[in-house]
């Protein structure tokens, strides 16, 4: 390696370095507020902040997947989700069906939806090159916003299941909807980890994103490989939905404020690694709850993008990996 090569990968670790010091400063200081003042209130934030840590990796992971086999952002991966989240609404007000009960169904309902998106418009688009797949993605995502409003007008919508706060001791409170979602989450994620590892389909959606003029010579068709994992990114943003219409209210503006959570969760993980877009996740949750709770709510909003800027500056593969294939 030349001189030029090291000092670049000096650059890089100090970087790395310089952020875990930040980090375990943070996380000392949080020790010592709660041993200093006998406050439990901080472990309350960091237990909330870790349940919805679960939700922000798996409502990232659908577009991970998208990015690292097709290379391209699916900027209407938000109305995907609001798309999982009406589902739900809608099954629970028409029928009574209960909301964890239609994750499955969001999840098929939203990978049919997927297939032919992914097939008759992403992949014909793709073979001019990356910008097309993104007008598209834009206008898909004007579509369905207007869909929605049509269908469901522009009144927040939201399902709320009837359970009573647990209070664990000490006084720290537990709430049953989020620790559902944090459980379907974790639980989604691991799903889709076995099967990127475990079965033929995911091992060749892994060749594709890894290399796909090899894949192809051994057999695997790219384009069906890339419909595959539009519908399953389609499918997962479904589940997500689902899990947000427990506890969230919701309109069809509100896709933007996903997407851009995504992303970040994205950034934060390193593209391609399921366990990092995991961690990802619950590092933006711990950091928007502890923000709100030291500086104010006005400041939990632009917690993500702060962290979206500093990691591209200063550690642009992702705080827990280099880029890599699934």
């Amino acid at each position: 390696m030349d001189k030029t090569g090291l000092i670049l990968m000096k650059i890089r670790n100090a970087r790395t370095i310089i952020g875990v010091v930040i980090f375990l400063t943070i996380i000392l200081a949080m020790v010592s507020y709660v041993t200093l003042t006998g406050s439990l209130s901080i472990l309350q934030v960091l237990l909330n902040g870790i349940l919805m840590g679960g939700l922000y990796g798996l409502m990232a992971m659908g577009l991970a997947l998208i990015f690292g086999i097709m290379k391209i952002i699916n900027v209407c991966h938000g109305e995907f989700i609001l798309l999982g989240a009406y589902v739900t609404f809608w099954l629970n007000y028409i029928f009574s069906v209960n909301p964890l009960l239609t994750l499955p169904i969001s999840f098929l309902i939203l990978f049919l939806i997927g297939l032919p998106i992914g097939k008759f418009l992403m992949n014909r688009s793709l073979k001019f090159g990356v910008d097309p797949p993104l007008l598209v993605a834009f206008g898909i995502s004007i579509t369905m916003q207007g869909f929605m409003r049509l269908l469901w007008s522009a009144t927040p919508r939201g399902v709320f299941m009837r359970y009573e706060t647990w209070v664990l001791p000490g006084g720290i409170a537990v709430s049953p909807m989020r620790l559902m979602a944090f459980v379907a989450a974790v639980l989604g994620l691991s799903l889709l980890y076995t099967f990127l590892t475990k079965t033929l389909p995911g091992k060749a959606l892994r060749a594709v994103s890894m290399d796909r003029p090899t894949a192809s010579l051994m057999g695997i068709n790219p384009d069906r490989i890339n419909t595959l994992a539009y519908g399953l990114g389609a499918a997962l943003a479904g589940v997500t939905g689902s899990l947000v219409a427990i506890i969230f209210s919701f309109d069809p503006a509100s896709g933007g404020l996903y997407i851009g959570r995504a992303l970040c969760v994205i950034v934060l993980g390193g593209v391609g690694h399921v366990l990092g877009t995991l961690a990802g996740g619950l590092f933006l949750g711990v950091a928007e709850n502890m923000a709100s709770f030291f500086l104010g709510d006005a400041i939990r909003e632009g917690v993500a993008y702060v962290i979206f800027l500093l990691v591209l500056l200063f550690r642009p593969t992702g705080l827990f990996a280099k880029y890599r294939a699934f």
